[in-house]
């Protein structure tokens, strides 16, 4: 459907996510495309009533009395091996050419209120009229032609290397996946290799055998080509071979026909489990919740040059046929599961207005989306009603919001998406903030241009703290030394794009001791981890965040009130840690308020002359904040944070900070442990406020009449 054809139409669908339309070229009423040669030819128009309305998609079923001329077919065929019942031939030569063309159907259009002749593809045939997935067979909706006509789109683009499909439940994804996957291997060309994978190790099986196996097992035998019988009657894998032992019945009545030598197997979900075979078809199942410690990026890139060869997708063997790849997956996350950022990523990747110069997408795929509003309430004749739809979710979504419940309201929108956006906003159901403004600012900064870049901070020449010079009379003399930004994808630290520090390294020495002379404009906030890798069981990050403070002197800076620079990182040992901490302050030449229920960073600090670098809350005769059990430290932490979250989310562009997983969304005050990131980017608001320290000969009173904070609203 991606060339065009002569006399034919075209029919366009939107992506509904990044704005692509897939043109669509159909055949001319009454013509297919054969999926083995490419042809055009003629097909079937099926009409069901001269009254419009009792025109829609009526499944063919086989003639009742099928069995019985099929098996007195078998019987004569024992002794004339070349005898064909031509009524049953007649049958089976229709059947295959709507599975391999496609056919056209008259179906009633309720709103135009007329009939259409509508065209079907040679796999859309399939799925509606043979393919029993779990007990019941398929029907017409409109949404599922629409899907056939992309995939088909794709399937025929040279520069597509599959489709990424994202739907809400329901709506028959992972039997579609099956069907896809069985057409295109059970037919020619020969010797193909055909893959699925999902989320987890066991989950590949159990998609193999309900989408696969058992849909085969209903299907009639003229479309189930010569197997392998020693595999059994229910396989776990679909092997299209001859025999090896002779003996069956089945093997013995067909001896004669030419084996495809094509199989369809399952691989456990690791990312390297299909690297080396080529794949003409690969499938992966839910592929938006592929658990840890599989990265989905990492399992696609791999597989991606199973079916990409040498550049190409299609056979040598036969041009018209290519590789192709599938993608699907739910929108609703499950109890218990973990979002998949990296198949959001992937996501973004697969845009098909934003391409290489070998006109490609950065995974090769396209990206398809359909909004729940068109996958709900069908009539008879498979249309959705999509008004009763936007009228039902607008209403739930209304009473949410009347009611102030913005945790609800962003569950229900995740588990009915309206937009592509929609799609991928955290279930906020338990967040302690706001959902809403947080899933908003992460859908504005996902699906664009990278606004962070990551890096490391390094001693300019190697040398730590001072470095030497040699002077125009040949002396040597040691200067403060300098911290560089080196960009590394792979960096320790990630900043935004464009910022740089005030005054860069505004480091002084002073009694042989280093202080930073850069206070008004940056603090840093950071939560260490308490023992070295050996030891510590919690396996938590060094986490902190550099936060340029607002300058009066220069209120449209578009930095002001940003959170700048973020450090997420395990290093090999708490000292390493705290190097790198002391290279972030000593480029942002500011102090660092650390949390001091370990306090290994204060002997570091002070072994590299930098203790000045240690920030003191008022009153205080320890440097850093302690966090002790009774929740003081950590109520403030998310007032401040409230506030800051109402007031600069715009300005916060470091999506782990903001994501379920490891940040904000999914905050608890209950387990501040797994939350590095949130705990150090409140630490950090706890430093920022300390430029209104009250009087230090004051006595010390709670922390929150201290530092006091903008009311969250």
């Amino acid at each position: 459907m991606f060339n065009k054809i002569e006399g034919g139409s075209v029919y366009v669908i939107p992506d509904n996510c990044f704005g692509f339309e897939y043109h669509c070229n159909l055949p001319p009423i009454g013509y297919g495309i054969n999926s083995v040669t490419g042809e055009l030819q003629e097909t079937d128009i099926i009409k069901r009533s001269d009254i419009p309305e009792h025109n829609f998609w009526d499944r063919y079923t086989l003639p009742k009395d099928w069995n019985v001329k099929r098996k007195a077919e078998k019987e004569r065929q024992k002794f004339d091996k070349y005898y064909i019942d031509p009524y049953l031939e007649s049958i089976r030569a229709r059947e295959w050419k709507r599975r391999l063309c496609g056919v056209w159907f008259d179906n009633y259009n309720p709103k135009k209120k007329q009939v259409e002749t509508l065209y079907i593809t040679g796999t859309h045939y399939l799925y509606i009229t043979y393919w029993k997935f779990q007990g019941k067979f398929m029907d017409f909706r409109i949404n599922d032609m629409e899907f056939w006509y992309v995939m088909k789109y794709c399937e025929t683009d040279p520069d597509c290397l599959g489709l990424n499909e994202i739907t809400k439940r329901k709506l028959g994804k992972t039997a579609k996946l099956g069907c896809w996957l069985y057409d295109r291997t059970s037919k020619p060309p020969f010797n193909q290799h055909a893959g699925i994978q999902s989320k987890a190790d066991d989950d590949a099986e159990e998609v193999m055998k309900k989408a696969l196996v058992q849909p085969w097992q209903k299907l009639p035998d003229f479309f189930r080509p010569i197997y392998d019988t020693m595999k059994g009657d229910d396989p776990n894998e679909l092997r299209f071979f001859h025999t090896s032992r002779r003996g069956s019945t089945t093997e013995n009545e067909r001896e004669e026909e030419e084996a495809l030598e094509s199989w369809i197997d399952f691989g456990a979900s690791g990312e390297a489990v299909y690297d080396g075979p080529e794949l003409d078809s690969y499938a992966s199942d839910e592929a938006g919740k592929t658990k840890r410690p599989t990265s989905i990026k990492e399992r696609q890139s791999t597989v991606r040059f199973c079916s990409e060869i040498d550049g190409q997708f299609n056979r040598k063997d036969n041009p018209y046929f290519q590789r192709k790849q599938l993608y699907t997956t739910t929108v609703e996350i499950e109890k218990g599961e973990e979002d998949n950022y990296e198949f959001q990523e992937m996501t973004a990747r697969s845009n098909p207005l934003d391409r290489n110069e070998n006109n490609r997408t950065t995974t090769g795929l396209y990206t398809f989306f359909l909004p729940a509003q068109k996958g709900m309430y069908f009539d008879t004749y498979g249309y959705p009603d999509e008004e009763k739809a936007i009228t039902y979710l607008l209403n739930e979504m209304k009473k949410l919001e009347d009611d102030g419940d913005t945790r609800g309201l962003s569950s229900f929108k995740r588990k009915n998406p309206m937009t592509f956006k929609m799609a991928f906003s955290a279930d906020g159901a338990t967040a302690l903030y706001d959902p809403e403004l947080i899933n908003n600012h992460l859908d504005d900064i996902s699906w664009g241009k990278d606004l962070t870049e990551r890096g490391n901070l390094e001693w300019k020449d190697g040398y730590e703290f001072e470095r030497p010079v040699v002077r125009d009379n040949g002396e040597i003399e040691y200067v403060l030394n300098e911290i560089e930004w080196k960009p590394n994808p792979n960096g320790r630290f990630e900043k935004v794009i464009g910022w740089l520090p005030k005054e860069p390294n505004k480091v002084f020495k002073k009694n042989g001791k280093f202080l930073p002379n850069n206070n008004y404009a940056n603090r840093v906030g950071c939560d260490p981890f308490k023992y070295d890798k050996t030891k510590d069981k919690r396996r938590s990050n060094c986490a902190a965040f550099n936060y340029q403070i607002a300058d009066d002197l220069y209120p449209d800076d578009i930095y002001n009130d940003t959170l700048t620079l973020r450090y997420a990182y395990r290093a090999a040992s708490t000292r390493l840690a705290n190097m790198d901490i002391l290279k972030m302050v000593w480029w942002c030449g500011c102090q660092v308020l650390f949390e001091r229920n370990v306090n290994h960073w204060k002997r570091d600090f002070q072994d590299w002359n930098c203790e000045a670098f240690l920030m003191y809350l008022p009153g205080e005769d320890e440097p850093g904040i302690y966090t002790d059990g009774k929740g003081t430290v950590v109520q403030l932490i998310c007032n401040f944070t409230e506030s800051y979250i109402n007031q600069f989310i715009k300005k916060c562009f470091f999506k782990t900070l903001m994501r379920k997983e490891t940040g904000w969304l999914g905050f608890k005050v209950e387990d501040t442990q797994s939350f590095d990131e949130p705990m150090a980017a409140g630490i950090t608001f706890i430093a920022v406020k300390g430029k209104r320290y009250v009087k230090r000969d004051e006595k010390v009173k709670a922390i929150e009449n201290i530092m006091p904070y903008h009311q969250a609203v």
